[in-house]
């Protein structure tokens, strides 16, 4: 006993706080000798490296300097944050992140999850709230001009919901074991407060051209159930041709939401990767993915991050979906499977149908046969 006491002693003492090969850090590490290089000189790779313009990375590192200065470790915050952004933009593995800013392995892990927690807690309440009725307001009308969906909020698919302008709004990220969407959907406080009703949405309004009230609705896909602010498509292969230009028109409000995910995934290709995480710190990568989505698309007025082309027009298809063929594609879709309506939700897809065939109309659904 007394020996392995003394070995283990031993052991201890040989082992330094940092590896010499590290000790030139400050000067030769890739934060010093690279990343501050681009910084000044090459906007292009600084984008690569940030996914963010220089002035939209100014603003961000004034807005997350307080709460990183609180660590006491001896990196500092810009490098914090280029060691993050790093692995998020690329997910680049944590060893060879710690290779070339000479440190460790485990400081780069703890790293990137404290400073992916503190991007989440500054961002969210300000890029990432619950909407107030008048913002549902201004959503629906930028669905009604954007997508010829009057009333519409957003498109639900792979549990969350976004805006016209392919923001997210209302995310839920856990593990959900073999659950389809529809399963997910009712065990998130979204769901639960969309389903009972508990959500400020505006009071029901006549569609354009009608006078019959009609309530403000999500879109989301067959795994979701029909309610009267929720509408899916009809299901099946043997529909009529009003319910085919339905379904149509809904799949073309719903194409937001996969943009949303697909620019999401291929500005932060670390979701395409398997990450080294308990579910609870994997989480946190997730969601400061998409706050800062949502936080660079707030402020990108120049277009970096997401380009005219970057998604799907009118028979064009979208640019992220070329990048995103060089690693698996956009994100799986969980299965979906049909769940029951309300009687009185099956009456207003009705009258939607049927609006759709008559006062609202437009020339784009003329080719549905």
């Amino acid at each position: 006993m007394a020996l392995y006491a003394k070995r283990r002693k031993l052991r201890q003492k040989r082992r330094w706080h940092a590896r010499p090969i590290n000790a030139n850090r400050t000067h030769a590490g890739y934060h010093q000798k690279t990343f501050l290089r681009i910084k000044d000189r090459d906007e292009s790779e600084f984008f690569a490296h940030t996914r963010m313009s220089l002035p939209v990375y100014d603003t961000f590192l004034k807005l997350m300097a307080p709460s990183l200065t609180e660590f006491k470790q001896q990196i500092g915050v810009e490098e914090r944050l280029s060691i993050t952004l790093q692995y998020l933009a690329h997910g680049i593995p944590f060893k060879k992140i710690a290779w070339s800013h000479k440190i460790g392995k485990s400081t780069v892990r703890m790293i990137v999850l404290e400073t992916c927690e503190a991007i989440w807690q500054t961002l969210s309440p300000i890029y990432l709230s619950e909407p107030t009725e008048q913002q549902y307001k201004d959503i629906t009308t930028d669905f009604s001009q954007m997508w010829i969906m009057p009333n519409c909020f957003f498109s639900i698919v792979l549990l969350a919901a976004c805006d016209a302008k392919y923001k997210f709004t209302a995310v839920s990220v856990g593990a959900y074991g073999s659950q389809s969407d529809g399963g997910i959907f009712h065990a998130t406080k979204f769901g639960e407060d969309l389903l009972e009703n508990r959500l400020p949405l505006p009071p029901d309004t006549p569609l354009p051209l009608s006078s019959q009230p009609f309530p403000h609705f999500f879109v989301g896909d067959c795994a979701f159930p029909l309610k009267n602010n929720l509408m899916k498509p009809y299901p099946g292969r043997n529909t009529t041709r009003e319910q085919r230009i339905f379904n149509y028109r809904l799949s073309r409000a719903r194409r937001v939401i996969e943009n949303a995910f697909g620019i999401l995934t291929a500005r932060w290709r670390v979701l395409k990767t398997t990450m080294e995480f308990y579910p609870e710190n994997a989480e946190k990568i997730v969601l400061a993915c998409l706050v800062l989505h949502n936080f660079i698309m707030f402020h990108d007025s120049s277009r970096w991050y997401c380009p005219e082309n970057y998604t799907d027009g009118e028979g064009a298809s979208a640019e992220w979906r070329n990048e995103l063929r060089t690693c698996g594609g956009p994100l799986r879709t969980v299965h979906s499977f049909r769940r029951r309506g309300r009687n009185s939700a099956y009456e207003y897809r009705e009258y939607l149908t049927n609006y759709f065939m008559t006062d609202g109309t437009v020339a784009f659904q003329n080719h549905i046969e």
